[in-house]
């Protein structure tokens, strides 16, 4: 109701805002987490989370027990800290991947949690992961759409997690080789070998169908990813920011193309 009535009545909330907002919530449900589970495996679960985020879980020791449990809410270690927020949320999602209900309980809290904030916040959340929010529709329809259709196939739905976690880190380089990777080997269970991409790309072409202006950029993509892979050095290529957020949502866009021809 909040969002419509900031839509309704023309009201932007900054960065910092939504910010703020999000971590109060995700604080309250860190410590809903806290009633869901029993006193002793909260213990457990949280110094699991501490040796997630790399951090002492004696240092957050309550001075003395409450409800039996040894250690204060989750949302205390963010101090206040957006970012360390989003990684508590990600390490408990992690942690609590042992354990279906709990684990759907998160998931969805923070989906709604993110149904409440506006793209001012800066940040997407889909299929149990973050990333950072480009434009909300590609977003939508080409990111999560993507993490979604890759469950079958957890070698490429590992690789496109790994390329949209630094994108999320801000690591520019390792993207293209990484969601070249999961291409090519989303090509090789359509095209059941175990050739490169590039070998394959003629076959691939052939599959999915495309028209000659279509096969041009379908051609550049692999011819560009691979050449980008073969040569050395932090700045080959000299490739810019938006060139590599640009091969991302193209590298999702031949997920879904790939998916729907291969079921």
């Amino acid at each position: 109701m909040l969002k419509e009535y900031n839509v309704a009545f023309g009201k932007t909330p900054s960065e910092y805002e939504e910010r703020v907002a999000f971590y109060n919530r995700a604080d309250h449900l860190l410590a809903l987490v806290r009633e869901r589970v029993d006193i002793g495996r909260y213990d457990d679960f949280f110094k699991a989370v501490c040796f997630e985020l790399g951090l002492r879980a004696s240092d957050y020791k309550r001075d003395y027990s409450r409800n039996g449990s040894l250690f204060m809410n989750l949302g205390s270690i963010a101090g206040n800290d957006f970012h360390k927020m989003v990684e508590i949320l990600i390490a408990s999602l992690k942690t609590a991947k042992a354990n279906p209900s709990l684990y759907s309980f998160i998931d969805d809290s923070i989906s709604e949690i993110m149904a409440r904030s506006t793209p001012a916040i800066g940040i997407s959340y889909a299929s149990g992961m973050f990333y950072p929010g480009g434009e909300p529709a590609l977003d939508h329809d080409l990111i999560n759409h993507s993490l979604l259709v890759l469950a079958p196939y957890p070698a490429e739905d590992k690789d496109l997690r790994l390329a949209l976690n630094d994108y999320r880190a801000g690591k520019k380089h390792g993207i293209i080789e990484t969601c070249y990777r999961c291409v090519e080997g989303l090509t090789r269970h359509l095209l059941k070998n175990e050739e490169t991409l590039i070998s394959n790309k003629a076959e691939l072409d052939r599959r999915l169908g495309m028209a000659n202006e279509w096969k041009k950029i379908l051609y550049n993509y692999i011819n560009f990813g691979n050449e980008y892979a073969r040569h050395a050095g932090e700045d080959r290529h000299n490739v810019t920011d938006a060139e590599v957020e640009a091969y991302l949502y193209q590298t999702c866009l031949l997920i879904r193309l790939i998916v729907k021809i291969a079921n």
